[in-house]
């Protein structure tokens, strides 16, 4: 009677921490959430502004300058397109119909090369982009938030980020990205101008290593106002090795159709 009697104690002192934990970690991600909301409200997005459809042709090229002499590689057009669904912006490349055929080995490819800046051109809103991750947030400066995300989702191979938010302007100044794969890890710095009285990236500054070789990532953005949007029309990528140029990347956004 007495180890019965014990043992509902235990029991339920159990299921009290139990539900205390889940109740805190619970509170500590809403407080995430409300964080993610705050920034998002400062920065523009043109789904947030009635964008619900959108298609243009997408032109870009590549220059290499790992040789002596740089050489301008002119990809095929493709089609980026985007629509709203259920409250996300889902987006994809697709071949464009005035293009050179290629093999669809090469098509593939491109179109998995492109699919990395898809957010470059119509960007996910934070609370998206992290809606799958644990977060802690942290103060270490009168006017600075620093954000740690986890990934729930990946175990070997692990994703974590770390947000330095400046909460006198809300926006995110440097991110540090972390994975289970090379590059391990990555710091990213981040520069703004304003569209409509909200934050856009103009330019993005990004430092990771390969093989013990230093690597710089640069990326410019410009917008133009079509419809009452802002959007960006054109991308330059540099990324530098060791303090050499080796490769640029242009993107350009043509013909836009809005919805």
């Amino acid at each position: 009677m007495f180890c019965l009697y014990r043992s509902k104690i235990i029991l339920a002192v159990f299921v009290i921490i139990v539900t205390n934990l889940f109740s805190s970690e619970s509170s500590a991600q809403s407080k995430v959430q409300k964080l993610l909301n705050k920034l998002d409200k400062h920065y523009y997005y043109p789904q947030n502004k009635g964008l619900k459809r959108i298609s243009s042709r997408l032109v870009w090229q590549q220059e290499n300058f790992q040789s002596e002499n740089m050489f301008t590689i002119k990809k095929p057009e493709f089609s980026f397109k985007g629509e709203l669904e259920d409250g996300v912006f889902v987006k994809k490349i697709k071949i464009f119909n005035n293009s050179k055929k290629l093999t669809n080995k090469e098509n593939l490819e491109d179109i998995k090369f492109l699919n990395n800046y898809l957010d470059v051109f119509i960007p996910k809103t934070l609370r998206e982009k992290f809606l799958s991750f644990k977060g802690t947030i942290n103060s270490n400066k009168r006017k600075e938030i620093v954000l740690l995300l986890k990934s729930r989702e990946t175990k070997d191979n692990y994703l974590d980020y770390k947000l330095f938010i400046d909460t006198e302007n809300w926006r995110i100044l440097k991110i540090i990205f972390r994975q289970g794969r090379e590059p391990e890890k990555v710091v990213g710095k981040f520069f703004y101008t304003q569209k409509d009285g909200k934050w856009v990236v103009e330019e993005t500054v990004s430092v990771f290593k390969i093989n013990d070789q230093k690597y710089i990532e640069k990326t410019k953005y410009k917008y133009k106002s079509l419809e009452s949007f802002w959007l960006v029309y054109d991308v330059d990528q540099t990324v530098m090795k060791e303090g050499s140029k080796i490769l640029t990347y242009n993107f350009t956004l043509k013909d836009y159709k809005l919805d």
